[in-house]
């Protein structure tokens, strides 16, 4: 039942992550927890499972990328990767409600950043601006594989085309999952094996869930889905936060 469960959670994140443009992590992470996984083993679930649609976008556009950048600002990430890491195993140890506290206040800051913050384009975006981005989005997906909002802010900058603003997150936070994997193995060993089998069990159902996604953004408001999953992560947070004094 909980293969099943977690399954259906990865479908339904993939499925939204298609028609919105994001939300996997943020809505799978506290899912998972609900389903007695750990923080480690929920991390690496959700990472398996969006690396599945990742590697999807990753074929259809790759083409579309500039490569260069992204190399350049790589190992800067891989830092950021192995300071994420650091945070997840510190706070892994944890009682379970003071991890749900600190993910219910990570949530309301990302969508906070995304509700409220507003990037212009501009002709010339300094390299040391994408070393910074890709630092804390290594950071932020070394401890929750939520890399992207650093990015977002980074790729908006640039006056790209809609085919390489939708590609170049996915094809930038894919390359930091070998790494990732590394770290994580190397951090918590066996008792987040699962989390990759997991993940890697509902490619059949994420793979389904970005077709149905890509069907469907033809005939769902973006903008009105795209408002409704930031209410309910603004709820999940606030839950998150205030559930532990209400017991």
């Amino acid at each position: 039942m909980t293969y099943l469960t977690i399954a259906l959670i990865l479908m339904l994140c993939a499925f939204l992550q298609t028609v919105a443009g994001f939300a996997f992590s943020l809505m799978a992470i506290p899912l998972l927890l609900l389903c007695d996984l750990t923080l480690p083993q929920a991390v690496v679930t959700s990472m398996m499972g969006s690396t599945v649609q990742r590697l999807l976008m990753v074929a259809k556009y790759h083409r579309q990328v500039d490569w260069p950048p992204l190399f350049r600002m790589y190992p800067w990430a891989v830092l950021g990767i192995f300071i994420g890491i650091c945070l997840l195993r510190k706070i892994s140890g944890l009682d379970a409600n003071i991890i749900r506290q600190l993910f219910g206040g990570i949530i309301l800051a990302v969508v906070g950043l995304q509700a409220f913050t507003r990037v212009k384009p501009r002709e010339h975006v300094p390299a040391w601006c994408g070393w910074v981005a890709a630092f804390f989005s290594g950071i932020l997906n070394g401890f929750a594989n939520i890399g992207g909002p650093p990015m977002v802010f980074w790729i908006l900058a640039h006056g790209w085309g809609r085919d390489q603003l939708r590609a170049t997150m996915p094809c930038f936070t894919v390359m930091m999952v070998p790494i990732q994997t590394i770290f994580l193995f190397l951090s918590f060993g066996s008792a987040i094996l699962c989390g990759f089998g997991q993940g890697a069990a509902s490619a059949p159902a994420i793979i389904l869930a970005v077709f149905l996604g890509n069907k469907a953004s033809s005939y769902l408001s973006v903008p009105k889905l795209r408002l409704t999953i930031m209410l309910l992560l603004v709820a999940t947070g606030l839950y998150y936060i205030i559930a532990p004094f209400c017991k």
